[in-house]
């Protein structure tokens, strides 16, 4: 079963659930989708659809505009249970504080990070909304400049943030303050199968232009990585899982690996693997697509996938806007493209409704990674035509 809703289905995603007939809740995302690719999607009635969820059938979802369909129509009491635990990093960070004894964690309110000053902070520390999601709202803290700059950042963007997502996906009322997290972020494609064993689909690791970037940049996943991380993050996941107790439930989690192997989650994102269907990345690097693994409760065999790709990284590169982007023409995805040493796939666009220009998919030689350097401290800016400035990006 597959809920397919905005903010993007893509066509890969698309094509699979029509190639296998899956049951795809019927929805103006999904009758959309098989318009614009030309599929026949096994559409099913809200009514019916709730049926088959509350049957135990396998749900994935590409968005977690999804949720406001299964809190108010799915009829799975456990289900919903299970995803307003994740959806709300107050009532995991809760529900986790015990494996985690040293990492803090407090509640404020909208008007309480407005008026709190940076004196009475705990240190380093990460605001984020209780509810959020993409990075949206998020902010690292370690002075005074930055908790004034993250304050302001919140009262300009509230009114876009409510307008481009619903407030069970992103919600700026109550917020998070938390412990800043240290050593290399890992984003992981997990699932937990019926007897609550983690299978992992995807690992990729996350990196920052520096201490203060919060963005969705890059992220790569490889075949050293899988090789490293794959069996103790399946450890770790059995061990967390142990006091959240998911069954037959999808996954998208950020965590962070110390140098000492010590890991502590930031974020479980409910019913859904990499969003925007990000996720994709795994059928451009492994030629599996995660959400596949997960509705056939099949486990990745990476012994047989990984030979042939060693010294290569398979890259996510998110174009997100920066801040002081002007109103936008065109953008010139040519002259992005051509930076890089091979293009796997461009998803262009978005930039007129949200706060990125695309997705760059790319496979990269491991030894000689400037190119990935370069983007990730990229503003973006040199490709953006501007409205009624010419055609002519500035020279890079």
């Amino acid at each position: 079963m597959i809920i397919l809703e905005d903010p993007y289905v893509s066509p890969e995603l698309a094509a699979f659930a029509a190639d296998r007939q899956e049951p795809v809740l019927d929805t103006p995302a999904a009758r959309q989708a098989g318009l614009d690719y030309g599929l026949h999607l096994n559409l099913v009635s809200s009514r019916d659809f709730g049926h088959l969820c509350c049957r135990g059938q396998r749900l994935y979802s590409n968005s977690e505009n999804a949720l406001d369909w299964l809190y108010s129509r799915s009829g799975n009491a456990g289900l919903v249970r299970a995803t307003e635990l994740l959806k709300n990093k107050l009532l995991f960070r809760r529900r986790l504080a015990p494996l985690f004894p040293d990492f803090h964690f407090r509640e404020l309110t909208l008007r309480e990070v407005m008026e709190t000053h940076f004196d009475s902070l705990p240190g380093p520390c990460v605001l984020k909304p209780a509810v959020g999601f993409f990075s949206l709202g998020v902010y690292s803290i370690e002075n005074a400049r930055q908790w004034r700059a993250a304050r302001d950042d919140i009262a300009a963007g509230a009114v876009r943030w409510r307008r481009e997502y619903p407030a069970a996906v992103l919600d700026n009322q109550v917020w998070l303050l938390e412990s800043l997290i240290q050593g290399t972020e890992y984003a992981v494609d997990v699932y937990f199968n019926s007897r609550g064993e983690a299978v992992i689909c995807n690992i990729l690791q996350h990196d920052f232009a520096s201490s203060e970037d919060v963005s969705d940049r890059l992220y790569y996943t490889s075949a050293d990585i899988i090789r490293r991380m794959a069996g103790p993050l399946e450890a770790w996941f059995d061990r967390l899982n142990e006091r959240l107790g998911l069954r037959d439930y999808p996954v998208h989690v950020e965590l962070r690996r110390d140098a000492d192997g010590h890991m502590v989650p930031i974020e479980f994102n409910p019913l859904r693997f990499a969003g925007w269907c990000c996720t994709d990345i795994s059928l451009f690097a492994w030629g599996f697509p995660t959400y596949g693994c997960y509705l056939d409760d099949r486990r990745p065999d990476w012994d047989s996938i990984l030979p042939g790709h060693e010294d290569r990284l398979y890259t996510l590169i998110v174009l997100n806007k920066p801040a002081a982007c002007p109103p936008v023409r065109r953008f010139d995805y040519d002259a992005l493209c051509a930076r890089f040493h091979k293009v796997l796939r461009l998803r262009r666009g978005f930039y007129d409704r949200y706060s990125h220009f695309g997705f760059l998919f790319t496979e990269t030689p491991a030894h000689d990674r400037a190119e990935l350097d370069a983007i990730v401290r990229d503003d973006l800016l040199g490709f953006v035509i501007p409205e009624d400035h010419g055609e002519t990006p500035r020279a890079r």
